[in-house]
């Protein structure tokens, strides 16, 4: 069944409301924020490039392409674009399969894009998009596989600190355009208008960690678009702030439970045929 993409995901569910699941792919601009918002079916979103950080249960989960984020139906979200991203948005009938058994306070679910999951979601959409009556048996027992392999799959999260105070945005917005930025916690302070005391306070009430490891989180995170480039490791690790690469390869492995090299080798080729 062809989708409209230009049509909005709730629109796409009022208008087809006793299909199995839609396919829908969407393409956001830096910055864009698709602002809160929920879905009367479950969601399955990840990126075939760039990245998203989508905001939920009081959580910020920073969504990159070797991971999916799914979203139970009725949970409220916002989404915004860290780059220039396209990603595909799975959209599961809850009235069908064990897909109902789903709890209503159950939280989102950040879990690993394996090739298998990756293959299961292409033969989901190419049943959608055949539309026959037929393959309504066929739907059905591919969604139960993806509904165990939601559930089993090792979970993920990739967490992006985004700070409220105002003196901390500033600071902030300066390293997402140019995280190498070495300045002192201090020459911050004299940038932005507070002394050095009052901003480790900001960023011990805000995000119960030190500026200087915030800083190293946000550098991981600038690092993510950036491994999906041809660039090397060192000049990505240059690029983002650390002397060598060394560093930058243990503080990533550190943080995300795997090495820059692993993060850029999980095969995405097969997003071609999404």
């Amino acid at each position: 069944m062809p989708i409209r993409q230009s049509l909005s995901a709730n629109t796409l569910i009022e208008q087809n409301q006793h299909a199995l699941a839609l396919v829908k792919t969407i393409e956001m601009h830096k910055g864009f924020v698709d602002k809160q918002h929920h879905h009367s079916w479950h969601q399955l979103i990840f990126p075939i490039q760039g990245l998203i950080q989508t905001e939920a249960d009081e959580y910020q989960f920073l969504v990159p392409h070797t991971t999916a984020i799914f979203i139970p139906a009725g949970v409220s979200h916002e989404s915004i674009a860290i780059t220039d991203t396209t990603f595909i948005g799975l959209y599961i009938n809850p009235q069908y399969g064990r897909c109902h058994e789903i709890d209503d306070g159950q939280r989102l679910k950040q879990v690993s894009m394996t090739p298998f999951l990756k293959e299961l979601i292409l033969m989901i959409k190419q049943q959608c998009q055949a539309d026959l009556a037929t393959s309504h048996s066929k739907t059905l027992r591919l969604i139960e596989v993806l509904y165990d392999q939601i559930h089993a799959s090792e979970s993920f999260k990739f967490k992006l600190l985004i700070p409220k105070d105002r003196r901390i945005k500033m600071i902030f917005e300066r390293l997402t355009e140019k995280p190498d930025l070495g300045l002192t916690l201090s020459k911050w302070g004299g940038i932005v208008g507070a002394s050095e005391r009052t901003l480790s306070r900001i960023f011990a009430k805000e995000f119960n960690t030190s500026f200087a490891l915030w800083r190293q989180h946000l550098r991981l995170i600038q690092s993510l678009p950036l491994l999906e480039s041809g660039l090397s490791i060192q000049n990505i690790a240059h690029q983002v702030g650390y002397q060598n690469d060394s560093s930058y390869i243990k503080a990533f492995k550190d943080r995300f439970g795997l090495t820059p090299q692993q993060f850029r080798l999980r095969d995405h080729r097969i997003y071609e045929a999404l």
